[in-house]
């Protein structure tokens, strides 16, 4: 399941119409959500069955109660059969961290959907006014990768700062430029792999601290050695991630675990929590984790603090 978000006018049925156009071979659904009475965005979508097309245009999607939200997709997923892959589309005024929170929280839903990640789709011809709102920032630091479409006619210089706002925001997110919302190299197939690979090789650098403020937000990166017992882990970070929901937006990180082949990446969303496998420990590699908070206003030596009193705890 991927969540598809983006400012008014960026492109993103444009970018989903080509991206149902490009995997003819899979069976897909799509979620779209539209503000108003009647939708028209089920007459714009181009080479999907109407019957796979969900509208829900009776309320945004991250305004409803997040238990009606799950609700309906297991329904959909009923009515729908097997699904290769699950498209959500998002308004443009999302609160994108309530759409990402039930499939963090609910066990039934997390049973029938995998989140692989969201897709923020930027428009680089009006990116500065667009990026002055604060919904339009939160669905950059919530989003995996990172689109900026229309860019016909705009300079390389302009396109390399529009860049370095966009990383000030979510520096571990992956960017790719587009027009008229026609990636070719873009995969379904290869997405969630292409996004992991690239947040776990951003977040495996060696930074030790780093810390990078702007007039509203802040993220910081706090990198230390050693081995993680997940389940101690788990247990203190869980309750971290709650209690702090209002400062720190989202957190990424992956860790060297105790007793496993695997590396794990965690990730926290308004609050919820999700783990998953990463790549191999290889045999001899030094253990390192890797942690990225994002926020505003947080008070990072506080936060390095509990941090390591926990893990001094251990």
């Amino acid at each position: 399941m991927i969540l598809v978000t983006g400012f008014l006018g960026a492109g993103k049925t444009t970018f989903i119409n080509e991206v149902i156009k490009k995997h003819q071979h899979l069976k897909l659904a799509l979620v779209e959500n539209e503000f108003g009475e009647k939708s028209i965005d089920q007459d714009l979508i181009i080479g999907m069955r109407a019957d796979n097309i969900f509208d829900l245009s009776n309320g945004c999607i991250c305004c409803t109660i997040s238990n009606e939200f799950s609700l309906t997709l297991l329904d959909l997923a009923n009515k729908a059969g097997e699904l290769d892959y699950l498209l959500i589309e998002t308004t443009g005024i999302a609160d994108l961290a309530n759409v990402i929170r039930p499939f963090y929280d609910d066990e039934d839903l997390k049973e029938r959907f995998e989140l692989q990640g969201s897709i923020c789709l930027i428009d680089a011809q009006h990116s500065d006014e667009q990026l002055a709102a604060n919904e339009q920032q939160m669905q950059v630091i919530l989003s995996d990768l990172l689109i900026i479409n229309k860019t016909a006619g705009i300079g390389a210089k302009s396109l390399l700062m529009l860049e370095r706002q966009l990383l000030a925001y979510n520096s571990s997110a992956l960017i790719e430029h587009t027009n008229y919302g026609d990636l070719t190299s873009f995969s379904l197939e290869k997405f969630s792999e292409k996004v992991s690979g690239k947040i776990e090789e951003k977040l495996l650098q060696p930074v030790m601290f780093r810390l990078v403020e702007s007039k509203k937000y802040s993220t910081f990166t706090h990198q230390f050695p050693g081995f993680i017992n997940l389940e101690r882990f788990t247990y203190w970070f869980n309750y971290f991630a709650a209690i702090n929901q209002r400062e720190i937006y989202r957190i990424k990180g992956i860790l060297s675990v105790q007793n496993s082949p695997f590396k794990t990446i965690v990730q926290s969303v308004g609050g919820a929590v999700a783990y998953a496998d990463g790549t191999i420990q290889e045999p001899g590699e030094e253990p390192v984790n890797t942690l990225v908070f994002i926020g505003r206003n947080i008070d990072h030596e506080r936060v390095v603090y509990e941090l390591m009193h926990y893990l001094e705890q251990d």
